[in-house]
């Protein structure tokens, strides 16, 4: 299993970054993580307005944060 981790930093305080794992966005797999990270993190962005998203990686569950 694999699982999308978001890049984002706050709109108000832009310096202010961090990331977060997206609920429901795990794959069976890395590359199946990676083709749909793109619209994934696009659906967190717009459920989250209060960030902008900077980046998006996939990791294996195991080593997510």
């Amino acid at each position: 299993m694999a699982q999308l981790i978001v890049m984002v930093c706050l709109l108000a305080t832009p310096e202010k970054c961090q990331e977060f794992t997206v609920p429901g966005a795990s794959a069976n797999d890395v590359v199946s993580c990676i083709k749909q990270g793109g619209d994934k993190s696009n659906e967190w962005q717009r459920q989250n307005s209060q960030y902008f998203v900077i980046g998006w990686r996939c990791v294996k569950n195991d080593k997510a944060q």
